[in-house]
């Protein structure tokens, strides 16, 4: 097995990427009380204005079975469901917020960056 260390915004603008959860793997299942403190997590780090800090682990099984750059790489998520499907919530409740209040530019980057897996950049 091989091991890699990733920022996770790195991690969730790879284009052309499919995260696959497999029937195996329980159900989303976190509460508010978790949202809320990944989020809190994540605030106090920006606050702190730290350039790293560990969330846990996401791991994932890439066959690098595809045959052309056009097509999507799908990877099965083995360990960080509940983290990965809360982080991409809250990138959509981000998006929503700028739409709804007339933040357009940066509606509009988090959608191509981060809601599509295309970016415009």
């Amino acid at each position: 097995m091989k091991a890699t260390e990733l920022q996770i915004i790195n991690f969730l603008q790879a284009p052309k990427v499919q995260f696959v959860i497999p029937i195996y793997q329980r159900n989303y299942d976190w509460t508010i009380s978790e949202c809320r403190e990944l989020l809190k997590d994540i605030i106090q780090v920006a606050e702190e204005n730290r350039a790293s800090h560990f969330i846990g682990s996401i791991v994932f099984i890439h066959d690098g079975l595809y045959s052309s750059s056009n097509e999507v790489k799908e990877l099965v998520i083995i360990d960080g469901q509940q983290r990965l499907t809360t982080i991409n919530i809250l990138y959509v409740a981000l998006y929503r917020f700028a739409k709804e209040n007339g933040i357009d530019n940066d509606a509009n980057m988090v959608y191509d960056m981060f809601l599509t897996g295309y970016s415009a950049l």
